[in-house]
């Protein structure tokens, strides 16, 4: 069993590293990277999947592990909110050592990776007042593009499940005994309701939007949503 859960830990650095190297790789040669966020939504779905079938062995979880990396949830131990670190839901979150501190600081490094991804927009936009030509000005302009409204859209599609699904388990626990589980609570309800209306908040822009999805830059900041769909039929998007 210690064999298995060293080979877990190896796997996490592989996962991580498969990521990296293929996010960069995808965006040295100038093409879509679709194939990493395919990628990162499969492991979101398999992650959590051994929550949802409480037989299973808890050691085997150690398989799913390598997982959470599409969850940014890197360490076996938590270094924020350690108060909550013996809380969790319910005891099948404990067969699994998925204490509610764990899950929090989960959404704290999604939220980092929402400021990162801010100051790489700014970086850009800036850049593309130094650049003016050449084919820098070209690559720095095509992603400085992607930012309106591909890169966002993507981020959210990236933290929708982790902000949804600790939402509800929160609100369900109930449990409001101390200031930071009220916090947690407090903010539990507004992933709730953003939740909601992020989605048809998106859903309107494209609709308004519509007449423009028929040129190729316009599709083109879109993608992330309107891969693949008849873009001709507003059913269809909808």
């Amino acid at each position: 069993m210690q064999f298995y859960r060293g080979l877990a830990v190896t796997l996490y650095y592989i996962m991580i590293a498969l990521i990296l190297s293929q996010f960069f790789l995808l965006l040295f040669r100038n093409v879509t990277l679709l194939p990493l966020w395919t990628l990162v939504e499969y492991m979101q779905l398999i992650a959590f999947m051994p929550l949802y079938n409480f037989k299973l062995i808890p050691y085997l979880y150690d398989a799913f592990k390598p997982m959470l990396v599409g969850h940014i949830i890197l360490f076996n131990n938590s270094m924020m909110y350690t108060s909550m670190s013996d809380d969790y839901f319910n005891i099948n979150y404990e067969y699994y050592w998925l204490s509610i501190a764990k899950l929090i600081q989960s959404l704290m490094n999604i939220l980092i990776l929402f400021v990162v991804m801010i100051c790489i927009n700014l970086v850009f936009f800036l850049m593309s007042y130094c650049v003016k030509g050449g084919r820098l000005g070209e690559f720095v302009n095509e992603r400085l593009a992607q930012f309106k409204f591909n890169a966002y859209i993507r981020f959210y599609m990236l933290a929708y499940f982790d902000f949804t699904f600790f939402a509800i388990m929160k609100i369900l626990d109930g449990d409001n005994s101390s200031t930071t589980k009220q916090v947690a609570t407090f903010f539990s309800y507004a992933f709730f309701v953003t939740s909601i209306v992020v989605p048809i908040f998106f859903l309107a822009v494209i609709l308004r939007k519509f007449p423009v999805l028929k040129e190729k830059a316009g599709k083109s900041k879109f993608n992330t949503l309107l891969l693949k769909i008849d873009k001709a039929n507003k059913w269809r998007t909808i």
